[in-house]
């Protein structure tokens, strides 16, 4: 019976990370798109406000990650445990503590960060009234992005990924319709289109209310909630925060650090670099939004041999997928460059080859911090954790007091993320003494070595041999599908998983 159940789990995993995937590389398609629409029809000047006006609101859009990830911890944990008279007391504290937090954003955006646009930023004199308009409908669309997570965390807690698919799908649609229809009304380019992207995030927002509402039993507010709830939430939350502080706080010190002592043009590069390590960031997180509330709930009914399953799993999701799209993209990273952006510096090809490493170092942490977050025991794992993370900011300007290559700080963030994932095996070994150290660097890292160095010689061999660009680009991603996905079955999977895999692929055809 509770194999039964727990291959059932497995194959709702799978199809909700199938279609998160098909998700991803659908909104990629379109905002590639989008973007070089945008900047022809807004122009140069206007796109570049927009961004700089708009930037100074979305400076705080990492609370939006940090409070998604709380409330979806204690959906998935009170689910877990049976405690389904607890969901409605997490959903209303969490829009108590979410109203609070938005006024308070409120009130310090309209006093500090009016002044802010209005006298520190330049912006063209005949252009500050729209840039006003653009701060308003900003600020509003962070509100309500904000409020939205109440009722997103229950859609994401019942695992029911194809709601949320269908609806941010529906919303990247409806961003690229206002894209088409600038110009077209006669109102101000800059003005309708911050006004466009405020009334999407509005028909967002009223879809998830409306789903959540009607299919939850939960999503129904009420005034008195246990005290204790907002201590957990917040107490959690802040923990958490500090971890989104860090990694912000480190990609924007090594910005910093790089103008400082390399000048703009190496921070350009880094920008660059920046862009493909989003990019990396949003395909790792499409499987980890997959496995996280079944991890979660896992923990909290103490079935620890599926939640062992599906670590491991989690762990060679990640990395199989990542070096699938790294490899070729490494390996042809100049080419593709040079036709997506035209001429680039070796600056940026350097960065980006190495934040690519780095990227699949920092994603393989989601697996063990998911179980981290489980346990609610988050304080020590932080510190210790994004300590480290932060410690890369004095080491890299210490190494480039010394002298050293632009290139380093990159190198320096791959160390520095080594010895944090470290780090985060020890915590969660005494958290959760069901991790074997062994079956961990067997099933994972070393079989994950093997395929990628297997993978790369011959993806390697191939990029030197051949010299056109279209055909060296197609044979190198073509050669590097071909040989890592046997690889990974053969290699990569136990027996119990390929027959997992197996079993999901027949239900599948047998429902054609």
């Amino acid at each position: 019976m509770i194999k039964s159940q727990n291959a059932s789990k497995f194959k709702r995993i799978a199809s909700n990370s199938l279609l998160l995937f098909v998700r991803m590389l659908a909104i990629t398609v379109i905002n590639l798109y989008a973007i070089r629409l945008l900047l022809r029809v807004l122009g140069q000047e206007d796109f570049g406000t927009f961004n700089a006006v708009a930037g100074v609101i979305l400076a705080s859009t990492f609370l939006t990650s940090t409070l998604a990830i709380s409330i979806q911890r204690f959906y998935s944990y009170a689910l877990g445990e049976g405690k389904n008279d607890q969901l409605s007391d997490i959903f209303s504290a969490s829009i108590n503590i979410i109203i609070v937090l938005s006024v308070l954003l409120f009130l310090l955006f309209e006093t500090a960060g009016l002044w802010f646009v209005n006298t520190q930023m330049y912006i063209p004199p005949e252009r500050i009234v729209a840039a006003n308009w653009v701060f308003q409908f900003s600020l509003g669309t962070l509100c309500l992005g904000l409020l939205q997570l109440p009722y997103l965390s229950a859609i994401f807690a019942n695992e029911e990924m194809g709601i949320f698919a269908l609806i941010s799908l529906t919303e990247c649609l409806l961003r690229l319709a206002v894209i088409e229809l600038i110009g077209i009304v006669a109102i101000d380019r800059l003005i309708f289109y911050s006004a466009g992207l405020f009334i999407v995030s509005v028909l967002s927002f009223l879809l998830y209310a409306f789903i959540a509402h009607h299919r939850y039993t939960e999503c129904r507010y009420h005034y008195h909630v246990l005290p204790g709830i907002y201590q957990s939430l917040l107490s959690f939350s802040g923990w958490t925060t500090y971890s989104a502080l860090a990694s912000v706080g480190m990609t924007q010190g090594i910005t910093i650090l790089l103008y400082m002592f390399f000048g703009p043009i190496a921070t350009a590069a880094y920008a660059i670099a920046l862009q493909v390590f989003h990019a990396f960031q949003t395909l790792s997180n499409s499987i980890v939004v997959a496995f996280r509330p079944a991890m979660v709930k896992s923990y909290a009914e103490r079935n620890f041999f599926f939640l062992d399953k599906m670590f491991t799993a989690n762990n060679k999701f990640i990395l199989y997928l990542l070096f699938l799209v790294a490899i070729p993209l490494i390996l042809e990273l100049r080419t593709i460059f040079s036709w997506w952006l035209g001429d680039v510096s070796e600056e940026a090809i350097a960065y980006s080859r190495l934040i690519i490493i780095y990227t699949v170092c920092l994603s393989m942490h989601n697996p063990i911090t998911t179980i981290i977050q489980s346990t609610g025991q988050v304080k020590t794992y932080c510190l210790c954790v994004d300590s480290i993370i932060l410690m890369s900011i004095p080491t890299t300007w210490l190494f480039f007091r010394m002298g050293s290559s632009s290139e380093l700080c990159v190198v320096i963030m791959i160390c520095s993320c080594i010895i944090a994932h470290i780090t985060r095996l020890i915590i969660l070994k005494h958290l959760y003494p069901q991790l074997h150290y062994k079956s961990y660097f067997l099933q994972v890292i070393l079989s994950g070595i093997i395929i990628t160095l297997l993978t790369g010689v011959v993806a390697g061999t191939i990029h030197y041999t051949l010299f056109s660009d279209i055909i060296r680009v197609i044979a190198v991603s073509t050669v590097s599908i071909t040989i890592m996905l046997p690889a990974i079955f053969l290699i990569g999977l136990s027996t119990e998983e390929k027959k997992m895999i197996h079993n999901f692929f027949v239900s599948k055809l047998k429902k054609q």
